[in-house]
């Protein structure tokens, strides 16, 4: 086959090596949302919890910075997670004008029931390459990350 024609391929045994990897990111962000979702959270509302449970007292633009989103993106996000008891928005000591978000215990408990059944259904599923393999796979991915994103995004 000629590349044009390898391109559009819809076997993924038969897919270029970069179109394989754009579907299966897409596959696996889809499967990830929908263990996400069975604990009634989104893969943004989980990542709120997460980051904020390392690194509390954040502010909104930090949080947004650190996920990768827009705050504009974060703020239904992070009023949902208000008014369910799981974060809370106190102003900054030393600069009213910012406000500062932190986890509550609620919040915790929630991130931490969901992650570790998260974490425990990948495990589960998801195939595990001897360490030589997975260097390999982690070397090409930072590679592709390291061509497509700007510096300091990841």
């Amino acid at each position: 086959m000629t590349a044009p024609q390898t391109f559009f391929e819809t076997r993924p045994e038969h897919m270029p090596l970069g179109k394989l990897l754009v579907w299966t990111g897409r596959a696996v962000g889809c499967y990830y949302q929908r263990i996400v979702a069975a604990h009634g959270l989104t893969s943004t509302s989980i990542g709120v919890l997460g980051v904020l449970g390392h690194s509390g007292g954040l502010s909104h633009r930090e949080l947004a910075g650190r996920l990768g989103v827009t705050p504009a993106t974060l703020t239904p996000v992070i009023d949902a997670l208000e008014q369910a008891g799981e974060l809370r928005r106190d102003r900054d000591r030393h600069d009213r004008r910012v406000v500062r978000l932190s986890i509550t215990d609620a919040g915790r408990d929630r991130m931490m029931t969901a992650f570790t059944q998260v974490v425990a259904t990948f495990r589960e599923r998801m195939p595990h390459p001897p360490p030589d393999e997975a260097e390999i796979i982690r070397k090409y991915l930072l590679g592709v990350l390291a061509v497509t994103t700007d510096e300091g995004e990841t």
